[in-house]
C-alpha cells in the first residue's frame, strides 16, 4: 500500500470536561502507512480532538522489478547488481564506507546524511531494494530498524513471528554504471520528507524512548528526554498490565516546537488537504521489504503488512506532552502487536486502543459528558463510524466514544489488549470482536453502561 498521510487543520470544540480540558484543543494524529497498493489507512489519535485522513499515494508491489537490473533477472532467482548486495551488506554490517563508495554527485551528501542521522539514532540491520515507480522511474525502499528493534512476538503463530520490524521508506533515485561499477547519484524523497532527510539531528537516548529534533532544536529534546522516557516506560508497563506480551522494548520519536516542520514530515510532498485540524504530533508506520530475497538479512520481516512505528511530537503537544507521548506510543505498541495488512482495518479499533490508553494510565479522564452519551444512546456503535472519526463536526465525541468502549470492556471483564490485537488481525469491528468475549459485553450493555456514568 502507500504513502502516508497527513492532516490538518482547525481545533474543532467540545464542551470542556476538566482542566486539562479547558486548555487549548489540539490533536494528537496516528499514521498507519499500510503498504498495500493503493491503500492506506490513517488513524487520527486525538486529545480531544481528532484530524481526518487523507489520500495514500500508490507502492509498487509484487514483480517491480527495476529496469538497470540484469537482463537476466527473474523473480524465482532474484538477480541483482553486485552494487545492491554491497548495499545490503554495509546497511547490515555498519559499513558506512562500503555504503557510501556506491554514491556520487548529488547522492553522496544526502546519503552520508541519512547515514549519520540514522546512525545516531541506532540500528541493528538494515535493508534496501530497488523497484521501479508506476512511472518507471527508478526507486529504492531503504530502511532500519530504528531505536528500539520491534518485532511480533515469537508464538503468536504468525508468519513473521521473531522477525525486527523496520521504518523503510521511498526514495527517488538516479544511477550509473551497471553492476560493482552502479553508483546512486541522485536520493530524493518520493511522498515522505523524514525529519532525518532535512539536516544534521540531536539526539538523547534513555532506557525506553530515543528522543530527537534537528540541531537547532536540541535543548527541546533535552528538556522533554525525561518526559518521555517516563510516557514510555508507563505505555509499556500498562501494556503489560493488560496482558499483552509486549514486542518492543522502547519508542523512537522526533520532537519540535515548529507546526511548520511538523506539518511538512506529515504530509512530505503532498498538499495539505482542506479543512482539516492542526495536529499535536503522530505516529507513523512505515515500510517492510516487499518481498524475500538474497538481498535481505533473513532477521527482517518482509510483505505487505506495516513495519516499524516513529512518532512526533510538534508544538501542539506542549499542552500536556505526557499525554500525547501515551497516545502516540500505545499506538506505536498497538502497530507492532497486530501490524494491519488491509486499508479496511477500523479506525475505531485504533484510536479507541490510543485513547484508553490515556485513561487507563491516568493521562486524560474519561467523563460522560452530555453531547457524548446522547450519541452513544442513539447512534450506539455508528458513534464511532470511520466517517464520525474523519470529521470535525464529530470526531471528538467519535474518538471518546471508541476509547469509552474500550474503557467498559476493562470495566466489565473483557480483556482490552485482546480485543485491540483481535479487531486488528481479524478485520472486523471491536463490538463485534468483544460481543464473542462475553455476553456482557454487547454493545446494548455498552449503551447502558455509558448512560450510567
Amino acid at each position: 500500500m502507500n504513502a502516508p498521510e497527513s492532516h490538518t487543520g482547525q481545533a474543532a470544540q467540545r464542551p470542556p470536561r476538566n482542566r486539562r480540558a479547558r486548555l487549548a484543543q489540539l490533536i494528537i494524529v496516528g499514521v498507519t502507512v499500510l503498504c498495500l497498493a493503493g491503500a492506506s489507512a490513517v488513524a487520527a489519535a486525538v486529545w480531544p480532538r481528532p484530524y481526518p485522513a487523507g489520500e495514500a499515494a500508490a507502492v509498487p508491489i509484487g514483480d517491480t522489478t527495476p529496469l538497470w537490473i540484469e537482463e537476466d533477472y527473474a523473480a524465482e532467482s532474484s538477480t541483482y547488481e553486485q552494487a545492491w548486495f554491497d548495499l545490503n551488506t554495509a546497511l547490515q554490517t555498519h559499513d558506512r564506507e562500503l555504503f557510501l563508495s556506491y554514491a556520487e554527485g548529488d547522492a553522496q551528501q544526502q546519503l552520508a546524511l541519512w547515514w549519520d542521522n540514522l546512525s545516531a539514532i541506532g540500528w541493528t540491520t538494515g535493508f534496501i531494494t530497488p523497484t521501479t515507480d508506476e512511472d518507471g522511474s527508478q526507486l529504492v525502499n531503504i530502511g532500519v530498524d530504528l531505536g528500539f528493534p520491534a518485532n511480533e512476538m515469537r508464538g503468536s503463530g504468525t508468519a513473521d513471528a521473531g522477525l525486527i520490524l523496520t521504518q523503510g521508506s521511498y526514495y527517488r533515485i538516479t544511477t550509473s554504471g551497471s553492476d560493482d561499477a552502479l553508483r546512486i547519484t541522485s536520493f530524493v524523497p518520493r511522498d515522505i520528507i523524514q525529519p532525518w532527510d532535512e539536516g544534521k539531528i540531536y539526539v538523547e537516548r534513555r532506557d525506553h524512548v530515543v528522543l530527537f529534533a534537528l540541531e537547532d532544536e536540541r535543548e527541546l529534546v533535552t528538556r522533554s528526554i525525561d518526559e518521555a522516557e517516563e510516557a514510555a516506560a508507563t505505555t509499556l508497563e500498562l501494556a503489560t498490565r493488560m496482558g499483552g506480551q509486549v514486542p518492543q522494548t522502547g519508542f523512537t520519536s522526533g520532537i519540535t516546537a515548529s507546526n511548520e516542520r511538523l506539518q511538512h514530515w506529515r504530509y512530505g510532498n503532498r498538499e495539505k488537504p482542506e479543512g482539516e485540524i492542526d495536529a499535536a504530533g503522530f505516529a507513523r508506520s512505515l515500510y517492510r521489504p516487499s518481498q524475500t530475497s538474497e538481498l535481505i538479512d533473513p532477521t527482517i520481516a518482509t510483505g505487505n503488512a506495516t513495519g516499524g512505528t516513529t512518532v512526533i511530537l510538534g508544538p501542539g503537544a506542549d499542552y500536556d506532552r505526557r499525554a500525547v507521548f501515551i497516545h502516540e506510543f500505545a499506538h506505536a505498541i498497538h502497530y507492532t502487536a497486530a501490524p494491519s495488512q488491509s486499508w479496511g482495518t477500523s479506525r475505531a479499533a485504533l484510536e479507541g486502543f490510543a485513547r484508553y490508553a490515556e485513561y487507563a494510565s491516568g493521562a486524560s479522564e474519561f467523563v460522560a459528558y452530555p453531547e457524548l452519551t446522547s450519541a452513544v444512546v442513539s447512534l450506539g456503535v455508528e458513534a464511532f463510524t470511520d466517517d464520525r472519526l474523519l470529521q470535525e463536526a464529530t470526531a471528538g465525541v467519535a474518538y471518546d466514544s471508541a476509547g469509552s468502549f474500550y474503557l467498559f470492556v476493562a470495566e466489565n471483564g473483557g480483556d482490552p489488549w485482546a480485543l485491540a490485537v483481535d479487531s486488528v488481525t481479524e478485520g472486523r469491528p471491536i463490538a463485534e470482536v468483544a460481543a464473542e468475549m462475553s455476553p456482557a459485553l454487547t454493545a446494548e450493555k455498552w449503551l447502558q453502561w455509558v448512560a450510567g456514568q
